[in-house]
C-alpha cells in the first residue's frame, strides 16, 4: 500500500515548487518519503524518508494530512515525525 499526496508552496528564492509525500506501509509499520520534484535526492533539503515511524493506520494519515498542509520541506520531516510521535 501506497499513498501519496502533493502541495504547492513558494520559498523567497522560487514560486511553484511541488512537494511529494508519499506514505508506505511494508511489515506492519508505516513509513514517509518526502522529496521535492526536480530535486536532487542526495541532499537534505530536497529529499527525506522516515522509516517504521508508526503501526496505528490512522495517526499515520493524519500525520501524512498535516504535513501537506503545512506544506513542509522535506528537511523538516525527521523532526515532525519525531514530535508527534513521541
Amino acid at each position: 500500500m501506497m499513498q501519496s499526496l502533493r502541495s504547492r508552496t513558494s520559498s523567497v528564492k522560487e514560486v511553484g515548487i511541488e512537494i511529494v509525500y508519499r506514505l508506505g506501509f511494508n511489515n506492519a509499520l508505516y513509513s514517509i518519503e518526502c522529496f521535492r520534484s526536480g530535486g536532487n535526492v542526495n541532499e537534505k533539503n530536497d529529499y527525506c524518508l522516515v522509516e517504521n515511524f508508526t503501526d496505528d493506520e490512522g495517526e499515520a494519515e493524519l500525520f501524512l494530512k498535516r504535513l501537506v498542509k503545512g506544506k513542509v520541506f522535506p528537511v523538516h520531516i525527521k523532526e515532525l515525525v519525531e514530535d508527534f510521535f513521541n
